[in-house]
């Protein structure tokens, strides 16, 4: 693969996909380069690797890469080692890089979202089970994904709900919902949520050292 890792993306820009002096192989080989080019567009890639990975011959590939360069689509040139040529750098053209740029950065973006909600998640998950000691369920893994707070105050509130002996994702959810309510966006919000439902506790209910419970009626909803 001559050192060579592609990238999780190919792109080619409408440029390259509409231009009918090109043959679709072309097209795909031209998003391959793509795939493969660092972020300074450059491919080093050889005629032998795409041609192992299309099952054609190395002239098939030559010819494609002639037609892309003439097409101004590419440049080519070599690295040499004395007399010899070492490597062929294959580099996107100021024709296509700004857009080659543009939506690169753009599925960039995307995978690093999706990257950190997928381990905010498992935080999540793992954060839950370890309290709830047990398995999440399939149905309980979406319930959870629908939470749109912190980490903070999702662990705040799995401490209510402990506190309460009721250690479900159904009551959680409940209490999530409560203070979604009552414009909770913050860690701070929530415990000062939790500091007025504190005062509203009767003396009398003090002295038995109960634990005033705000969500007693979220389960019969």
């Amino acid at each position: 693969m001559d050192g060579e890792k592609p990238n999780y993306y190919a792109v080619i820009p409408a440029e390259v996909r509409y231009d009918s002096d090109l043959r679709a192989n072309e097209k795909i080989l031209y998003g391959e380069i793509t795939a493969l080019a660092d972020k300074s567009g450059e491919c080093y890639a050889s005629n032998n690797y795409f041609a192992e990975l299309y099952g054609v011959t190395p002239q098939a590939i030559s010819k494609w890469i002639i037609n892309l360069k003439d097409k101004e689509y590419v440049d080519i040139t070599y690295v040499n080692k004395g007399k010899m040529i070492e490597k062929r750098m294959i580099t996107i053209t100021p024709k296509c890089t700004n857009r080659y740029q543009q939506i690169l950065i753009g599925y960039q973006q995307k995978f690093e979202e999706n990257k950190e909600e997928e381990e905010y998640n498992n935080n999540i998950f793992e954060l839950i089970e370890n309290n709830l000691n047990r398995v999440l369920s399939p149905i309980e893994y979406e319930v959870i994904k629908k939470w749109d707070y912190s980490y903070e105050i999702i662990e705040l509130a799995i401490k209510e709900a402990i506190l309460h002996n009721a250690k479900t994702i159904k009551y959680i959810d409940r209490i999530l919902f409560n203070w979604k309510q009552n414009n909770v966006e913050t860690l701070e919000d929530a415990k000062k949520y939790l500091d007025e439902y504190s005062n509203k506790v009767k003396p009398k209910e003090k002295k038995e050292t109960k634990v005033f419970n705000p969500y007693r009626n979220l389960d019969d909803e």
